[in-house]
C-alpha cells in the first residue's frame, strides 16, 4: 500500500506564474451595448438624483399659525432613493449585457465545432 505523501507528491502540480494570472486580470474587456448604456444611464441618472434633491425640497421648519413651510433644505433622502433605483436599474440593464456578451460566448464556442 502506499503512503498518501507519495500520492500527493505524484499528483502536485505547481502553481501558476504570477505574470500569467496578472496578465488575464488585466486584459481588456470589450462591452457590448448593453453594458455601455447601463454605464452611461447610470452617470446620467447620479447627476439627475443630485438634481431632483435641489428641485423637491424637504420642509424642515413649519408655521404653526399657517402651516406652512417657512424653512427648506436639500432632500437628501429623496436623492437618496433616486440613487438606489438608478443602481438597481442599470445593474439589471448591465446584467442583461452580460448574459448577452456569454451567449455570444457560446454561440462563437458551438459554432466552432
Amino acid at each position: 500500500m502506499r503512503d498518501l505523501f507519495d500520492e500527493i507528491d505524484e499528483e502536485r502540480e505547481d502553481l501558476p506564474k504570477l505574470k500569467k494570472i496578472s496578465n488575464e486580470v488585466q486584459k481588456k474587456r470589450n462591452y457590448n451595448f448593453y453594458q455601455q448604456l447601463a454605464v452611461c444611464l447610470f452617470i446620467f441618472l447620479f447627476i439627475a438624483g443630485v438634481i431632483m434633491g435641489n428641485l423637491f425640497p424637504a420642509c424642515s421648519e413649519t408655521s404653526e399659525l399657517f402651516a406652512t413651510c417657512t424653512k427648506t433644505e436639500y432632500n437628501l433622502t429623496l436623492t437618496l432613493l433616486f440613487w438606489l433605483g438608478s443602481f438597481i436599474f442599470c445593474s439589471m440593464i448591465y446584467g442583461l449585457g452580460e448574459i448577452i456578451r456569454l451567449l455570444n460566448i457560446i454561440a462563437d464556442n458551438t459554432s466552432r465545432k
